[in-house]
Order: C-alpha cells, then structure tokens, then sequence
C-alpha cells in the first residue's frame, strides 16, 4: 500500500475516534471531535496532493478516498442529527446522493472504468466539511450561518450529484455509438 492510500485508511480509522469524542458530551469534547474531523478533513488534500504528484493515483485510491470522505461525512451527520438540532431531512438528502454516487463510483470502477472526482464534487466536498465543522463546534445558539452552510451544501451535493449522472449517462452513450 502506497503512502497516499495509507493517509486515506487513516482517515477512515479516525472515524470511530471522532464519534467516540462527538459524544462525549462536553464542550471541550466538542472541540476535540471539530480538530479530529478537521485533521480527517485536511488530510484528504494531503493524500490526493502526494498521489499525483509522486505520479501514486490508482484505481484502488480513486476508489477509497472517496468513500473515506462519506463514512467521515456519514459519521459527522449522524451526530449533528442526533446532538446538535440538524435537520434529518437534510441529512437523509445528503446521504442519499452519497449512497447513489458511491453506488455508480463502484459500478464503473468494477466494470474496468474509472470516475475521478469532478470540481464540483470537490467543491460539494469543501463545503460540506465547512458546513460539519460549524455545525459541530459549541455554539450556544443555532444561527444564521448554519443554516446558510446548510442550503449551501444541499444545493452543491444535488448539483455535482446530477453532474456525475449524467457524465455517466454521456459516456454510456458514447460507448454505445462507438460499438
């Protein structure tokens, strides 16, 4: 296993950590969860920066960085659901689109293809950890800014979710007319 995918699995084993510390139940646990899922965060540029630059990019860290990303993810809206007054809603959308990506992500990867991330799956990406992070640390009050994230990143995850349908439908096609 090369280094960048070291760095993903990582990443994926700091998920239980950052549950154990979101609840713990206190403010300092609070901001000990935010810093774990932050360093988690941080750490999914870090491995894709090293992959193509050390020219390290394979088929199995295209397929894991990604879902090292929605099991952090899936793990930070569980917790806001059940900790912090997030709507369930939102994160049953958010979940949804994951799930659905993921499912043609594997479908395309098992079928001898590949399906990078696109900039705006990138961006839905950023936002959403902007949004978690806010959403996690110990406010005292629900605001504004939480939900304005919260809108922010429904849109980007419903729109880049479109995006990879429909790269996907293209390029069926375009198959389909060479054959």
């Amino acid at each position: 296993m090369n280094l960048p995918n070291s760095i993903t699995v990582g990443r994926v084993f700091l998920v239980p950590v950052f549950l154990w510390l979101a609840y713990r139940n206190s403010d300092a646990s609070a901001v000990a969860a935010f810093a774990v899922f932050f360093v988690a965060s941080v750490s999914d540029y870090f491995d894709g920066r090293i992959a193509r630059s050390r020219g390290l990019e394979s088929r199995m860290g295209a397929f894991l960085d990604p879902l090292a990303d929605k099991l952090l993810v899936g793990a930070a809206l569980l917790v806001l659901v059940d900790t912090r007054e997030f709507p369930l809603w939102a994160a049953l959308v958010i979940g949804a689109r994951e799930i659905a990506v993921q499912i043609l992500r594997t479908q395309i990867v098992g079928g001898g293809g590949s399906m990078p991330a696109s900039k705006a799956g990138k961006l839905k990406t950023s936002f959403q950890i902007l949004m978690v992070g806010w959403w996690l640390l110990p406010w005292s009050d629900i605001n504004v800014g939480h939900w304005a994230l919260m809108w922010i990143v429904l849109v980007t995850t419903m729109t880049s979710g479109v995006e990879y349908f429909l790269r996907s439908i293209r390029a069926s096609a375009g198959e389909e007319m060479r054959a």
